[in-house]
């Protein structure tokens, strides 16, 4: 959390009434806020499912959707709450698996190496990259889901099918020099940079002693 896809309505089977609003202005604003407030707290929050789920008209979960937006289109209407969580420091970010057929054709965004210089080198995105579940459809098919995820940007590799023998595929290819020792080197100081940092917060934000009754209380009121 926070989802930050703007919806397109009944067209779009995934996201849905997770998404803040179909207006990319009130998205924005909702998930500034959000970020804040999980900073504030000492949260690591995860705004998602970049570069923009809301417009995809079939579900990431079974299969690759493809989602043929220019990139002036995503600007007008994905990207704005993403960058409001940029600016409000978002600590990390999910990448979706979509086919952006006018940025990187066939290959789902979360391996587009095209979509990690859209993330950094346009947006400033200075956080870690998770990827979504590489357990999902739209990626199960695919021959070493997580190296091709890791290759192109990806700093954390959410859920693979089969977690012991990715961690050795990632490995040997540090070994055989197919993934370089730097790009894995720079996703773990990026990851270790965000957990010091929520120790850190965290320390300084104790949990209230009635939590619960907080969380129950907030609850009824939504």
């Amino acid at each position: 959390a926070p989802v930050a896809d703007v919806t397109i309505g009944a067209a779009d089977p995934t996201i849905g009434a997770r998404s803040p609003s179909e207006d990319p202005r009130l998205a924005s604003q909702a998930v500034g806020a959000a970020i804040k407030g999980y900073d504030d707290a000492g949260v690591v929050s995860t705004v998602k499912h970049f570069p923009g789920h809301g417009g995809a008209t079939s579900d990431s979960h079974d299969t690759l959707p493809l989602l043929d937006s220019t990139l002036a289109e995503l600007e007008a209407h994905d990207l704005p709450p993403f960058e409001s969580a940029f600016r409000q420091q978002a600590p990390a970010v999910m990448l979706s698996h979509l086919d952006l057929t006018d940025i990187a054709p066939g290959v789902p965004a979360s391996m587009a190496p095209e979509v990690y210089d859209l993330l950094r080198d346009d947006l400033g995105f200075e956080g870690v990259a998770i990827t979504d579940s590489l357990g999902m459809g739209a990626v199960g098919g695919r021959p070493t889901p997580a190296l091709q995820a890791l290759q192109a940007g990806a700093d954390l590799l959410l859920m693979p099918v089969d977690t012991a023998t990715t961690h050795q595929i990632v490995a040997d290819a540090i070994d055989s020099g197919v993934v370089s020792r730097a790009r894995v080197e720079e996703a773990a100081a990026r990851v270790v940079a965000v957990q010091l940092w929520q120790a850190r917060v965290a320390a300084r934000r104790p949990v209230p002693a009635d939590v619960v009754e907080r969380a129950r209380a907030a609850s009824a009121d939504l």
